[in-house]
């Protein structure tokens, strides 16, 4: 079973996984320094480049994990975190267009049944399918980095609903982890000193980044279980 605990400690106990997760925040926290002071067209800029970051961490979090690797974060490189960002976004774009454009068309439909919320229920119940139809894709392709495993329709039509459950279990574990973590360094702060340091804005920064390394683990531990032997690549 997919463990919480195991995602965290491969995350954290990695060889130079600080001096990692301490070059994944600089930019991060550079983004934050811009939009705070309002300099919205190098905060684009930047931010841009960031994301490119924090979309490479989780793929080649997932792809190291599920692959056995004896390690589990990239290392700092510009170049390879650009063309794996990339590429995953070739890959899964399409499919998240497309499922953005279907659930949009979709939660218009009115539903006639006289319960009350009715139409946020469907709603929710169709963007969880369409979110576990993309993130499905998503680690199907994580785990070769070749694009054609994005479309795998059999293994998504099979697999999605059960990867649905197991994020959703997944959801509440990590938000545990991060009251327990970061709540109580913001406690400390919040006590002591103040929310707004720099210090532990950084420190907000490094949390993020672990926080994509956890996912990516317990995602890579979820395709292991859940998608069938025979059909991996």
């Amino acid at each position: 079973m997919a463990s919480i605990k195991d995602a965290v400690e491969e995350s954290i106990t990695e060889d130079y996984a600080l001096i990692k997760y301490i070059l994944y925040a600089i930019p991060v926290f550079i983004c934050y320094m811009l939009f705070n002071q309002g300099n919205m067209g190098w905060f684009y800029f930047l931010g841009f480049f960031t994301v490119l970051m924090l979309i490479s961490i989780l793929i080649t979090c997932i792809y190291n994990v599920r692959n056995g690797q004896n390690y589990v974060l990239p290392t700092f490189n510009i170049i390879t975190f650009a063309v794996t960002a990339f590429k995953a976004i070739f890959a899964v774009g399409p499919i998240l267009g497309l499922g953005l454009w279907i659930g949009s068309l979709l939660i218009k439909i009115n539903i006639p049944i006289p319960i009350p919320n009715m139409q946020l229920i469907y709603a929710i119940i169709v963007w969880l399918i369409i979110g576990s139809i993309i993130v499905t894709s998503l680690i199907l392709y994580s785990k070769t980095q070749h694009i054609k495993d994005a479309y795998n329709l059999v293994l998504i039509s099979n697999t999605c609903m059960d990867i649905l459950v197991a994020i959703i279990f997944f959801i509440p574990q990590l938000a545990l982890v991060n009251a327990l973590l970061v709540g109580s360094i913001a406690y400390l702060f919040g006590v002591f000193l103040s929310l707004e340091n720099p210090i532990f804005i950084f420190l907000c920064c490094m949390a993020l980044a672990i926080n994509i390394a956890i996912t990516g683990n317990y995602l890579a531990q979820i395709d292991y279980e859940l998608v069938p032997r025979d059909n991996n690549n």
